[in-house]
């Protein structure tokens, strides 16, 4: 095992607005990452409220208020309709879009699908998933770099299409990845627009492929949903509990609309999200071969050389420590956003109606005033001892609140099994000047992508650095 680590690693990280601009530079600026708006108030102060593009904006860090708006008076705060407008077109009124009755049947109908001792059940196929990948990586040369954002996301989308959601008998899985670049990648240009009320008409590059991108989702999750349908055998997955709901006040099923705006979401965010995160872990690992060891023992002293099993995941201790430690750096989700429904006040300061309240999970998880040494990586954070000091609404990679994700407990497993298989299988490296530039879209991406080296473990290597 390396020697404990010495130096110290200070991730990548976006560079704070430190000064007013005008217009022009603030919307480049806006369409480039939207990370880069984030005013340097954001990541030193509790509450910041700034006019941008003309109209007012609340920026909050303070984990209290955190706890007023998404919880003690969330009825006072709504979905924003920058939401709806750049998620709405491709998530309908899904789970992650609807409100109020629409929001909490279609909460309760997916809710018993994530019972933990279920979600452990799935281990098995999630290890498989990722020994898939790990095949796939010996038969090719060591000296070739991988392009590790892509690969996650494919193993991620083979857990899900084996676990929750069937897979469209494996035509689904290249849609899904062609058309999520295609919608994601033009989404600035719907950020910046909303951001300063143009219409939604107006064009901007990419939006045609964006369109297309939006109906390639919508048919092909629409003939899979068809081909449930006429199906005869019995199934019990979430596409088939979904199919079953009914609504308790109402007594009517979910329409064929309803159940691809649910599918696509958890399609979508349910591998994403996990992929994104695995993305970063790895990234990070590959600039701290201490952690990487770390991991390498504990996976080698909990599961030897047989597959990571359900009983193991409590026992991965410093790899669970170590995703967290990520997503806090990285969180998947950067940003999260509510709006006022009517004049309020938040730490005395007065907050209009249709103010746009801001969640800034990045820079939350950043904070100045709530993490000692907040840009350094440091895993230890996160272990028992320290984390039970961590305020709830101060660490929320996953949001918080009664919206909280639904398939938090199904990504931590996830991401555990996965990392686990991939790092006793392979050490990860790249060089100390690579600093991918974290880029928000709908989740947390490296910008261009993320490049590594990925050498494969001689047997006698495994369990030792």
């Amino acid at each position: 095992m390396n020697a404990p680590q010495t130096v110290p690693l200070y991730a990548p990280r976006v560079p704070p607005l430190d000064r007013p601009m005008g217009r022009l530079p603030f919307f480049a600026k806006l369409l480039r990452n939207p990370l880069r708006v984030l005013p340097a108030a954001a990541y030193e102060e509790p509450l910041v409220v700034m006019s941008r593009a003309g109209r007012e904006v609340c920026w909050i860090a303070e984990p209290s208020l955190i706890k007023t708006v998404l919880l003690d008076q969330r009825d006072q705060f709504g979905r924003t309709r920058i939401t709806r407008r750049i998620l709405g077109p491709l998530l309908g009124n899904g789970i992650l879009i609807a409100d109020g009755a629409d929001w909490k049947w279609q909460r309760q109908t997916a809710a018993p699908v994530f019972r933990h001792s279920d979600l452990l059940s799935f281990v098995p196929t999630i290890a498989a998933a990722a020994e898939r990948l790990v095949a796939d990586w010996q038969k090719r040369d060591n000296e070739v770099p991988h392009n590790i954002d892509r690969e996650m996301s494919l193993v991620t989308f083979d857990v899900i299409s084996h676990t929750l959601l069937p897979s469209g008998g494996g035509y689904l899985a290249p849609v899904i990845a062609r058309s999520s670049s295609n919608y994601q990648r033009p989404i600035g240009w719907q950020m910046a627009y909303a951001n300063f009320g143009l219409p939604s008409w107006a064009p901007h590059p990419g939006k045609l492929k964006m369109w297309l991108a939006q109906r390639g989702l919508r048919g092909a999750v629409a003939a899979l949903v068809a081909d449930r349908r006429a199906e005869a055998a019995a199934h019990d997955d979430l596409l088939q509990r979904l199919i079953n709901a009914k609504n308790a006040e109402t007594g009517s099923a979910m329409s064929d609309e309803l159940l691809i705006d649910n599918l696509l979401t958890f399609f979508l965010a349910g591998h994403e999200t996990t992929a994104v995160a695995l993305t970063w872990t790895l990234y990070l690992l590959a600039r701290a071969p201490y952690w990487q060891s770390r991991i390498l023992e504990e996976v080698r002293a909990v599961a030897g050389d047989g597959p990571i099993k359900s009983e193991h995941i409590d026992h991965l201790v410093t790899t669970m420590q170590v995703i967290k430690e990520t997503m806090r750096l990285y969180p998947p989700a950067p940003i999260m956003s509510r709006q006022a429904n009517a004049d309020t006040e938040l730490a005395g300061v007065p907050i209009k109606a249709g103010t746009q309240i801001i969640i800034p999970i990045y820079a939350i998880q950043r904070h100045r005033r709530y993490w000692s040494d907040p840009d350094r990586f440091d895993p230890l954070r996160f272990a028992p001892e320290n984390e039970a000091k961590i305020p709830r609404y101060q660490y929320m990679p996953f949001g918080a609140g009664p919206r909280i994700c639904i398939g938090m407990g199904f990504a931590l497993i996830e991401a555990v099994a996965i990392l686990a298989t991939l790092v006793r299988a392979a050490s990860f490296s790249t060089s100390p000047d690579y600093a991918p530039e974290p880029l928000s879209r709908v989740t947390l991406a490296p910008a261009g992508g993320m490049q590594l080296s990925v050498r494969m473990r001689e047997p006698s290597q495994i369990g030792r650095s």
